[in-house]
This record gives C-alpha cells, sequence and structure tokens, in this order.
C-alpha cells in the first residue's frame, strides 16, 4: 500500500479528512494532469478511492462540492471514471508500507 504524505500546506487543505497526514494511493507514480479550474498542468497522485472510509468519501464529496458548485453525485461519477487526485505540492513525498513490498 503506498501513502501520500502530506506536507503542511496539504494539511490546511485536507488535515480535516487526513488527520494523521496520511492519504492512501494507487501507486507511487506521479502523472502529470489538467485540473479543472487551473491553468498549469499539475503533478498528481491518484488516491486510492476504496481504502477511504465512508466518512472520508462523505468529507471530500461535501469539500469539493462547496469549492466547485458540482453536485456531489457529478463529482462521485468523476471519481469513480477517472479517480480522484492529491496534487504533488500537497505532499512531501510517498511511502510504500513493507506488507506491500512482501507480497
Amino acid at each position: 500500500m503506498s501513502w501520500g504524505i502530506l506536507n503542511s500546506e496539504g494539511k490546511k487543505h485536507w488535515g480535516d479528512i487526513f488527520p494523521d497526514g496520511q492519504v492512501p494511493l494507487k501507486g507511487m507514480v506521479l502523472i502529470p494532469a489538467k485540473l479543472a479550474g487551473i491553468d498549469a498542468v499539475q503533478t498528481i497522485y491518484l488516491v486510492n478511492w476504496r481504502k477511504l472510509t465512508s466518512l472520508q468519501q462523505a468529507a471530500i464529496l461535501v469539500k469539493l462540492n462547496k469549492l466547485s458548485g458540482t453536485s456531489k453525485e457529478e463529482i462521485l461519477k468523476e471519481i469513480l471514471s477517472v479517480g480522484l487526485p492529491l496534487r504533488e505540492k500537497y505532499t512531501c513525498g510517498c511511502i510504500v508500507s513493507l506488507a506491500a513490498l512482501l507480497f
């Protein structure tokens, strides 16, 4: 299992949902992406949506709804279709659990 480690800026934005500063990732590979509402291409990790608790999922949908004005249903549809990005600039890197390396 890979984890993104939130930096101080990331904790300001996402610390309420990830109080330990660790976000489960689909992998350690950075992906260039064009995010809605942002001009420049960003480098992102993809969050492992299925490893989040139902409370975390609901809180993310509420937060993104407030930020974008897009319905929670549309946000969820997009997440399930293309994934949930975590901008690299909100992290100080990522780690992988030892158990993931053994299997």
